[in-house]
């Protein structure tokens, strides 16, 4: 699959057995959800699903790390918490070490049955009445959910908010204020 501009330009950057060890994650990781769409968010190469993050990966000096957009996520799976070194929302990768494919598809599948999309507990026909303008602005789903759930269904609404309390609503990171 080709990797897009944005982040072949991230890969790009690696030295070769960052570069490498980050390869292979993704391969995995689109081996397990083929159709992710892979964006940078947070600075790191990212996998989403559906409108939501899944898996992201970032290069750092003696390790990758694996983040599963969930701190709900990694205390289910204690022997990865044996095998390498685990934060609620990290798992550190050793240089020229990877997550195995059945790891990588347990974390994955993991992350997806927590998004209430995938559990019935969003209802997509009240959000697709109401999220009609940040449709039109080209909005993500996870973000127009959490606008909406806060009963802002217009663009001129933001206008009594302040900067800090936008980002604190659902899904609302820097790409979803580039708005």
């Amino acid at each position: 699959m080709r990797i897009p501009k944005e982040v072949a330009h991230y890969y790009s950057q690696l030295g070769r057995e960052h570069s490498s060890s980050m390869k292979e994650m993704r391969t995995r990781i689109l081996r397990v959800v083929p159709n992710a769409q892979e964006v940078m968010k947070y600075g790191m190469p990212t996998f989403v699903v559906n409108g939501n993050e899944v898996a992201g990966l970032m290069s750092h000096k003696h390790h990758i790390g694996y983040y599963p957009y969930s701190g709900s996520v990694i205390k289910n799976f204690p022997e990865l918490s044996k095998k390498y070194k685990t934060s609620k929302g990290a798992i550190q990768i050793p240089l020229g070490e990877s997550l195995t494919q059945l790891e990588i598809k347990q974390l994955i599948k993991a992350r997806i049955a927590l998004c209430p999309v995938t559990r019935g507990e969003a209802n997509l026909a009240r959000y697709a009445e109401q999220d009609g303008e940040w449709r039109a602005i080209g909005l993500a789903a996870p973000a127009r959910r959490g606008l909406v759930d806060k009963k802002l269904t217009r663009l001129s609404q933001l206008n009594k908010w302040r900067e800090e309390d936008v980002k604190k609503i659902h899904a609302m990171g820097p790409s979803a204020l580039k708005f």
